[in-house]
């Protein structure tokens, strides 16, 4: 018997599912008692996730039995069992399509419509492992006995469990008096067996028989079997839940691995991206250097028309000054004259701004040199006038009167 592929079909679940472990411990007990009974028909009672159902399936395949296999289950759970959703069915029949169809039925019903599916002493072999309070179990043993052949095997899982409402145990006190050839075994929440009174010769259980002591040999025997069966199950799932977490932790690594691939050509790109702007940015510092050079140079030309405009604006006040005492008969060249004032006010009005407007100030300055030649020719065409010569005497005239009448010092500067 191979207790390793055993503990793999007592271990099945749907993913939702964590299988019991408790069933495991009775896993080496329940494969020996069905080759011991040899029943042609099996039925189990609450199946639920196919733990304890699948285990004696799996015994009945290896030792070539010419059993056929039960399962009844609402698969829709109770008050100690839960309430599941329809994937645990779902993945119980295929897990027995796949492994078990030849000799193994799923029955999708209550265990009281179940019965009308079995002839009377037609079942050898029945685990009754549904709801676990003392009215349910004794209505199941009560409702199936008729449906038991002489001399059948029950067997009661969780005979040992008094919480949660769990009535087995009384259950078990109860039929052990009417039933003595019966053991039960302490181990994994407890499994009773019993057999019926009216066992025919062929049918009779000799290790149900057993004297105190044999009884007891046999308890250590498969409670000690059983808790290795427990401990290779359990050291079996951590192996195998460590391999998973290995496995997601390979995913994560690989996943990180990749994010650091990515972020690696990212940080390359910006490094890339990086050198440009820093060449940029040194590109620009140059032009930025060359622009405050040419910046600084026009600031200074700028100055140096300042100057030159201020000695204009002197030359011009001047100028004006002669050209308004010798033009008040001219009274046209008046308009002329303001015009020409407002547009040197708005020039110094400029001058603040002349670093940027050095292109506009150029042009005004030439604009003033043209209106100065103008005015110095206006002047000399003035001088070389007819009224100018005219005049010339009455210029002279005024010109000894004011020295006679000028104070003495003025004369001997003059003189």
């Amino acid at each position: 018997m191979d207790l390793d592929t055993l503990i793999d079909a007592a271990s099945f679940s749907p993913e939702s599912m964590q299988p019991p472990s408790a069933w495991i411990g009775h896993l080496p007990l329940a494969a020996w008692v069905i080759r011991q009974a040899e029943p042609r028909i099996f039925v189990e009672l609450g199946t639920h996730t196919g733990n304890s159902y699948f285990s004696f399936c799996q015994a009945v395949a290896e030792a070539g039995l010419a059993t056929k296999c039960y399962a009844v289950d609402t698969w829709q759970g109770d008050e100690h069992a839960g309430q599941y959703d329809e994937n645990v069915f779902d993945e119980v029949n295929a897990h027995n399509e796949e492994r078990y169809a030849g000799f193994s039925r799923l029955l999708r019903m209550t265990f009281d419509d179940a019965l009308d599916h079995f002839q009377d002493e037609s079942i050898q072999l029945l685990h009754i492992d549904g709801l676990h309070t003392y009215e349910a179990a004794r209505h199941d043993f009560e409702a199936w006995l008729p449906k038991l052949a002489p001399g059948a095997i029950v067997m009661f899982h969780d005979t040992e469990v008094r919480e949660r409402n769990f009535g087995v145990w009384k259950l078990w006190e109860e039929l052990r008096a009417q039933y003595p050839h019966a053991i039960e075994f302490s181990h994994s929440h407890g499994l009773g067996i019993l057999q019926l009174n009216n066992a025919p010769g062929s049918r009779r259980q000799e290790w149900l028989h057993l004297d105190a002591s044999k009884r007891d040999r046999l308890r250590t025997y498969f409670a000690a079997l059983g808790s290795r069966q427990l401990e290779r199950f359990e050291l079996k799932s951590e192996l195998s839940t460590s391999k998973t977490e290995v496995a997601e932790r390979d995913v994560v690594i690989a996943g990180l691995r990749q994010q650091a691939s990515n972020l690696t050509q990212v940080v390359a790109a910006r490094d890339t991206e990086i050198a440009d702007l820093r060449q940029h940015a040194s590109n620009l510092t140059q032009v930025v250097a060359a622009r405050d050079a040419e910046i600084a140079d026009v600031r200074q030309h700028a100055s140096n028309l300042t100057q030159v405009v201020a000695a204009r604006d002197v030359e011009i006040a001047d100028l004006r000054q002669h050209v308004f005492n010798l033009t008040q008969e001219v009274s046209a060249r008046d308009v002329a004259i303001g015009e020409l004032r407002q547009h040197v006010s708005n020039l110094e009005e400029d001058l603040a701004a002349r670093g940027a407007r050095i292109e506009h100030l150029g042009k005004a300055v030439e604009e003033r040199d043209d209106r100065i030649g103008a005015l110095t020719w206006d002047a000399h065409a003035l001088r070389q006038s007819t009224s100018w010569r005219i005049t010339g005497p009455l210029r002279w005239v005024a010109a000894r009167v004011k020295r006679r009448h000028a104070p003495a010092s003025t004369m001997r500067r003059n003189g």
